[in-house]
């Protein structure tokens, strides 16, 4: 009795250190497995500068707040106009030569202040997103950032426009915080008047640590095709989510027709064509999985351009019109399963055909119906080279072949890229993480014998 104890316990012992061990590397795969998504979430979050630290930093640090006052009691001006001129110049001159001087420390936002006689009369901010968009793809696209450029012409009015700004000479609401540190005053003061000079007086140069400008690249991320494209009306208006309006389009008709032409497909093979019948049909279906997309791709794009199906909406939507072999296959499985006696009883009762598949098959398929859905979904959204072949109209790209191409364009950065990545990778983590049980359930259900 004594032996069958110490046995036992020695028994318990070792499936506690079986289970320890099991834990502790499911662990450490899990974490090697998500390393490049948390790595690319935090790049994301950096700037243009960061990204390509070395050694590179997994977390991406707290980004700095720069406020700068100015000083204009002391400046002769003949009317507000050409005060306010004054202020704007000098506006563009700071948040651009300071995120230029000391870009190194990542200077995430920019606020810039006027006061006269002690009195806030101008107030401008600017994420370095913004500035870094206005330098890639905006009003100093192509250009090196100097005074002499940031002045020429009209390009401050038109900088300073697209920023944005608050000016009355009889004051605003907005001050400046107290108690800002000034690490950056000596660095940025010397480096500002000797390459950046303006007409103001420096009075200060605080400075904060805020957590949630990183997050807030995101926003500029989203805003960076109407940057690129601004020519394109449906772009300049809608931005990031044409192509996301794409996506679901081309997306939620995949869905609809692989659900009801796959089960329509299995129906007639399953309880309308003879055993023999069925098998030969049910083996096309099969073969024609077999065959690789790069063998059909040119024979396919020459079809559809003699259709007529090229660069508009039919080209991206008439492919899911052919019914995939492996989920004819699950509804036949599936449909195979269900009782003879509920289609005998309903036949007996003057049912067709149309009430067999839509009353008895379709009811009873709901986790059928559920993992199709959510295998169709997940398997064609990452779906890029047919869409990229077939459009060349912007307002047809979806959100793969605009990354593709944002990708490509001269002025988008590294964090940029990880960034949009971000965006479109989102929606199936969010799906496969709300709907993983479903999912689960799904597929015990759709192998199970009755």
């Amino acid at each position: 009795m004594k032996n069958k104890r110490t046995s036992r316990i020695k028994y318990d012992k070792s499936e506690r250190s079986l289970k320890i061990v099991a834990v502790v590397f499911s662990l450490i795969f899990a974490g090697l497995m998500l390393y490049p998504l948390i790595f690319t979430v935090s790049s994301a979050m950096k700037d243009n500068v960061k990204i390509y630290e070395v050694p590179p930093k997994l977390l991406p640090g707290r980004g700095n707040s720069v406020s700068l006052v100015l000083d204009y009691s002391d400046i002769p001006y003949n009317n507000e106009d050409e005060l306010k001129d004054i202020i704007l110049r000098d506006n563009v001159i700071n948040m651009f030569g300071i995120n230029e001087s000391i870009k190194d420390d990542f200077i995430m936002e920019v606020k810039v202040f006027g006061v006269k006689d002690g009195e806030t009369i101008f107030y401008s901010r600017a994420h370095q997103m913004k500035l870094q968009m206005e330098q890639s793809y905006g009003v100093y696209k192509s250009t090196s950032i100097k005074p002499e450029v940031l002045l020429h012409e009209d390009r401050y009015i038109r900088a300073n426009n697209s920023i944005g700004y608050e000016f009355d000479i009889n004051g605003i609401s907005k001050k400046v915080k107290n108690n800002l540190g000034d690490e950056y005053f000596e660095q940025g003061a010397s480096a500002l008047q000797s390459k950046f000079p303006s007409t103001g007086s420096l009075l200060s140069m605080g400075n904060e640590k805020k957590s949630l400008l990183n997050l807030e690249n995101f926003k500029y991320y989203l805003k960076m095709p109407q940057n690129i494209y601004p020519n394109n009306e449906r772009i300049s208006q809608l931005g990031f989510m044409t192509f996301v309006i794409n996506s679901i389009i081309v997306i939620g008709f995949a869905v609809i027709t692989q659900v009801f032409l796959c089960s329509i497909c299995a129906f007639v093979i399953s309880k309308q064509l003879s055993e023999r019948a069925g098998k030969a049909v049910l083996l096309f279906f099969l073969i024609a999985m077999m065959v690789p997309f790069a063998s059909i791709m040119l024979p396919q794009l020459i079809m559809y351009k003699k259709m007529g199906a090229y660069n508009n909406y039919a080209a991206l939507l008439l492919p899911f019109l052919y019914p995939f072999g492996f989920y004819v296959y699950l509804y036949k499985g599936f449909f195979d399963q269900i009782p003879r006696s509920y289609f005998e009883a309903a036949e007996l009762d003057g049912a067709g055909s149309i009430y067999l598949y839509s009353k008895i098959c379709m009811p009873l398929s709901k986790p059928i119906i559920s993992l199709i859905a959510l295998q169709t979904f997940l398997g064609n959204w990452n779906d890029f080279f047919w869409a990229w072949m077939v459009t060349e109209d912007q307002r047809l790209w979806t959100l793969n072949v605009a990354l593709y191409n944002i990708s490509n364009n001269s002025g988008t950065r590294q964090n940029a890229i990880m960034g949009l990545a971000v965006v479109t990778i989102t929606p199936v983590i969010l799906l496969s993480i709300l709907f993983s049980n479903q999912l689960k359930q799904s597929v015990i259900s759709s192998g199970v014998k009755g």
